[in-house]
């Protein structure tokens, strides 16, 4: 009998006698946070060198638990996108929008921090799992983003101008955002810089791991660690739509990457404005404080084949 064979038939062992104890520890936990929907014995099981629902549990109510109380819909409709004069006129002109891998905020340490900050032993940089690479890049690699903002008048968007607007030389593109998948939405910011983590999750973690020796892994908590980002960045007030190029819930394996640094593990790929993912209506543009009339004239070029026409609005005021 190999190694392997004796931990899955101990793990067959707890699933007959430690089950429901499990089911309770878990319980327990969404009760002490104030989350009111519980899992059952057919939700989690342990495995040979983990406890959770990846393999073999049909019910992922315990990921759906968690990402919804966290990482809730977006209960608005319009949002905003900060970005440079260039990229702004391949958006109109082409009506797609560009998503860039996760792997393009790797040195942000934003994705790796999560799993870090939480306690996630489950992943392991270098570590391939039935076939799957499970290093944080690998994983990062078939996550693509856009980030949109809620912001878009108001004290806290002339730091969106100047941070993500070439410092009002950009361009700000109104849409309104039709979802079609569950992956758009806001972003969980952690509360200060010192407390980074997501209560719940640090404790459930660091609990089950220590009562039963194995590590706690859940499916979507790759999702997860996609809307996680670090409290000083709260006033970009982000929300994202990712879209998983292995996800069981959509397809979207079809979509070509295009590589723009192997050795970083870069690409991105490019949807068009209606799309299965989300429908994306341009409805206003806006100019950066510091463009010029000439910016004015030639954005007035790039809307005049659009079937349906944008507002443009006055120009950004620097001291709004």
């Amino acid at each position: 009998m190999t190694e392997f064979n004796k931990r899955d038939n101990l793990a067959n062992k707890d699933n007959v006698e430690r089950i429901d104890e499990l089911v309770s520890d878990i319980n327990s936990i969404l009760e002490k946070y104030n989350i009111e929907k519980r899992i059952n014995k057919s939700m989690i099981r342990f495995n040979a060198d983990y406890i959770g629902n990846i393999l073999y549990v049909k019910d992922k109510t315990l990921s759906h638990i968690i990402f919804n109380h966290y990482f809730p819909k977006p209960n608005k409709k319009t949002f905003y996108h900060y970005t440079t004069f260039q990229n702004a006129e391949n958006i109109i002109k082409s009506k797609k929008l560009r998503l860039y891998n996760l792997n393009k905020r790797f040195s942000d340490g934003e994705f790796q921090a999560f799993y870090e900050e939480h306690g996630m032993d489950g992943y392991k940089d270098g570590k391939v799992i039935m076939d799957v690479d499970c290093s944080t890049k690998g994983i990062m690699s078939d996550i693509y983003y856009i980030s949109l903002t809620g912001s878009g008048y108001g004290t806290i968007h002339n730091n969106l101008w100047k941070d993500f607007g070439e410092d009002g030389e950009g361009i700000r593109l109104e849409f309104s955002v039709t979802p079609k998948t569950d992956d758009f939405r806001e972003v969980y910011y952690s509360k200060n810089n010192d407390e980074t983590n997501i209560p719940l999750l640090k404790n459930m973690f660091n609990s089950i791991k220590n009562k039963y020796g194995k590590p706690l892994n859940f499916t979507n908590s790759s999702k997860i660690g996609s809307f996680y980002i670090r409290g000083k960045f709260k006033n970009e007030n982000e929300y994202r739509l990712i879209i998983k190029r292995d996800s069981d819930d959509y397809g979207a394996y079809h979509l070509e990457p295009n590589v723009t640094n192997n050795s970083e593990l870069i690409s991105y790929i490019e949807i068009p404005f209606k799309n299965k993912f989300a429908e994306f209506e341009l409805k206003s543009i806006q100019l950066g404080y510091e463009c010029s009339d000439d910016d004015e004239i030639e954005l007035n070029q790039w809307i005049k084949n659009l079937d349906i026409k944008p507002n443009i609005i006055n120009k950004a005021n620097k001291e709004e």
